[in-house]
């Protein structure tokens, strides 16, 4: 399985937080890590489409969440996307489950390539939808 971790770290002050119940504030950081880990998958898919040395749609279609590019359809099964959420803090793990995607992001660092690129953007959607989320 190739995926990779990034961390963000959004201040908020406090007097900001305490207008919202934990649900809420939960409600927000998922769909603000969720926004970047798709900003990063297809940063990612548009990488091994540039680099025309995998030619495959599969591995395209199931890198972070399911897309159609080619005749190849992915399936749950091929894509890793998993949030899980406490308190204080929301991770995705994010990648392929192909069965060559490791190899692939070993030899060419597709899924670091893709995060390198996609940084900025990231940034800017997850603000987006906390702001968006949080009525700021």
């Amino acid at each position: 399985m190739a995926n990779g971790s990034l961390n963000f770290n959004f201040q908020i002050d406090q007097s900001i937080i305490q207008n919202f119940t934990d649900s809420k504030m939960r409600d927000a950081r998922e769909k603000a890590v969720e926004a970047a880990g798709m900003v990063w998958a297809d940063e990612t898919k548009e990488i091994v489409r540039e680099d025309d040395h995998i030619d495959t749609g599969l591995f395209v279609n199931s890198i972070g969440y399911i897309t159609r590019i080619g005749t190849v359809q992915a399936t749950e099964a091929d894509v890793v996307n998993e949030i899980a959420s406490n308190r204080d803090t929301t991770t995705l793990k994010i990648g392929s489950a192909v069965a060559y995607a490791a190899p692939l992001e070993k030899k060419y660092n597709i899924m670091a390539r893709g995060l390198d690129r996609a940084q900025t953007r990231m940034n800017q959607v997850a603000e987006h939808q906390l702001k968006s989320r949080l009525g700021l």
